[in-house]
Parts: structure tokens; sequence; C-alpha cells
């Protein structure tokens, strides 16, 4: 499978380029697809220094403003679905190094028997590092909180570490999403789980909490997932 990951980004200067060398060096032929939307902090101008030094490696989608991660993601897959047709593994993960690009190998293989694979935090114990007692209850709460709600029998719904194969991201009706933060890999997952045509797995990572730059995650994102889940079972949609 040739695979590439779609990586958002919004002030992360500090982290990109380790970020685009890890990922290159893993082996399997990974290319990026960087979506900036609109950095002050230079971001965008570093993906496209990076994207020079690494033609056709590393590709840069410049959106005109922040409108949350839902939507830089949106706009990333769009963009692969319909301009990219050579890349048949998609993998999204963050800019900040809390996700380790040493398991892209890993979640590639893994998609030669799923048609999802979910990067799981709790689906053998905790494997979370650097986060105080009060978010670990939370993110571990969220979690249980969204597989009572939606029946889904997944270790952990709420990561943002997945992989898709391109007839599965397909399939879930991108114009068709709403939620944009924290929901938002909730809403992907569920509309996965709800057509009952495609496989869902899952593996083990090691999540680190950002050593540089500031979380995104603000209390209307977390309100946001709150209710979104809730519609998400009463509806499907």
């Amino acid at each position: 499978m040739k695979p590439i990951v779609v990586v958002p980004t919004y002030n992360e200067i500090e982290n990109l380029e380790k970020i685009v060398g890890l990922i290159l060096e893993q082996p399997g032929g990974f290319h990026i697809l960087i979506v900036d939307d609109n950095s002050p902090d230079g971001t965008g101008r570093l993906a496209d220094d990076l994207s020079s030094r690494h033609p056709g490696e590393v590709h840069v989608l410049h959106r005109p403003g922040k409108e949350g991660l839902g939507r830089a993601y949106v706009a990333g897959f769009g963009q692969v679905l319909k301009q990219m047709p050579e890349y048949d593994a998609i993998i999204q993960m963050d800019a900040d190094l809390s996700h380790d690009p040493s398991y892209l190998p890993e979640f590639l293989k893994m998609l030669e028997k799923f048609d999802c694979v979910l990067g799981s935090r709790y689906l053998h114990g905790i494997s979370v590092v650097n986060w105080d007692f009060k978010r670990l209850i939370l993110s571990k709460g969220a979690s249980l909180y969204v597989k009572v709600i939606t029946s889904m029998p997944y270790s952990d719904a709420t990561g943002g570490f997945k992989a898709w194969r391109r007839e599965a991201l397909g399939a879930i009706g991108l114009d068709h999403l709403f939620s944009n933060g924290y929901l938002f890999q909730i809403e992907t997952t569920y509309r996965l789980y709800r057509t009952r045509a495609f496989s869902i797995g899952e593996i083990s990572i090691v999540f680190r909490d950002r050593d540089l730059g500031r979380s995104k995650i603000d209390f209307p994102i977390i309100l946001e997932a709150v209710w979104g889940v809730v519609r998400l079972r009463l509806t499907g949609r």
C-alpha cells in the first residue's frame, strides 16, 4: 500500500520539522500532507520550505484561517481522495510529537487486515506519559462515556492517531460531518462503524503530552464532544 500521513498544523513551528523528519525516516515510503490554517507563527512558510526540500514526498495545503481540527482534516482528506489517487492508505496524526511516528509501519501492516485502525492509549492498560491525574481521568472517562453511549466496542474511540484504507475513508461522507474539535475523532469512527461494511481494528500506542507549543483543547471543544456523542447515537449523523 502507498501511504500518506495527513498532519494538520496551527502554530506548530517548533515541532513541524522534527515530526516531518521522523515520518520520512520510517520504513514503508510514507509521504506527508501538511494542512496549515494560516499559522501566524510561520508554520506555513516552514511547511513550504520542507516541501521544496522533499519534492514529491511532502505536500502542503494552505487554508485561509483557523476553523478547527475537524475542518482541517476534512480539507486534507478531501484533497487526498479527490486529487491524489496514488495513495491508498491515509493516516492521521498530530504535529506536536504526542503521536510517535515509529508506530506508522505497524499501522500500515494492520491495514492489510482492517479497513480502519485506531491507535489506542487504553488497549493494554493505560499508555500515556506526562499527564496529570485530572487529565487522565477526563480522557479515560470520555472513552468510557463514548463506549456506553455509542455501543462501539473499542478501547479508545477518542484518539486522533488513526489509519484508513482509501475506500473506508471515502465511505464516511466527509461533506456531511458536523463535528470540528475533539468530537471529530469519534464521529468519523462512528460513521464507519455504523456502515457495518468495514472492519475496524486497534493497536496499542504510547501517547506523550507535547513538550513544545500549546494544547488546542478548550472548554467549547469538550462541550461539543459531550453533546455531540448523544446526537450521534440518536440521529446517526
